[in-house]
């Protein structure tokens, strides 16, 4: 396998970096796959689904990018399935995999089947979205009684940070090492100064993204 991986888990915002991610990947002229070990929302575009047709590999090559995976409910895929999977990382330069589901909350609480990274992955990203601050943890934080939290629970930025660190990154065994933290919709300048804070507190470094609405769909 001659790909880079790279897997993104956590809440508030793994599709839409994927998207970006994925762009910026294509603009740069590497070949680029998207998948997901578990369950994402079908893009409009770029998808090819399994069993691949006959001409997947030159609909790829001239596209830069596809999204691969098999078709499930209510407007979803699922993994490709290995013998795929390990095609794309064959022929790809970048495979970017989304590893887990939050049900579009900003934060969210690793079960203890999740995420599910690849082996070969090379990376791992661990989102939150900021936009959680302020909300009660039944609003914003997906299983959040994983942590003991009630549902009621305003989510702090102490709080926020200990979600992040003990509701994902300490779930991670050995992939911890290969984390890094992306806190997303830091959409003002209050929400960035807030993510500040909260990356000081975590164990692994990291930054901030946000993404007007445009960035937000694959293209």
């Amino acid at each position: 396998m001659t790909a880079q991986v790279f897997t993104y888990i956590g809440a508030g915002g793994k599709t839409t970096s994927i998207f970006a991610r994925a762009r910026q990947e294509r603009e740069a002229c590497r070949l680029t796959a998207v998948v997901t070990t578990t369950h994402m929302r079908r893009p409009a575009v770029h998808f090819l689904p399994v069993p691949l047709r006959s001409d997947w590999q030159e609909t790829w090559r001239r596209s830069g990018l596809i999204v691969a995976g098999r078709l499930a409910v209510q407007g979803k895929i699922t993994w490709p399935g290995d013998e795929i999977y390990q095609q794309l990382c064959e022929k790809a330069d970048t495979v970017l995999v989304e590893g887990d589901g939050s049900k579009r909350l900003p934060l969210k609480v690793m079960r203890p089947h999740e995420p599910v990274i690849p082996e070969n992955c090379d990376a791992v990203y661990c989102l939150a979205g900021l936009a959680a601050l302020g909300q009660p943890a039944a609003a914003a934080c997906f299983h959040y009684e994983l942590l003991g939290l009630n549902a009621a629970d305003v989510i702090t930025e102490p709080l926020f940070a200990h979600i992040v660190e003990a509701g994902c990154l300490q779930r991670l065994g050995p992939w911890q090492e290969k984390t890094e933290v992306v806190l997303n919709q830091a959409d003002d300048e209050v929400l960035r100064q807030a993510g500040e804070r909260i990356l000081a507190r975590l164990s692994r470094p990291g930054g901030l993204t946000s993404y007007p609405k445009e960035m937000r769909e694959i293209r």
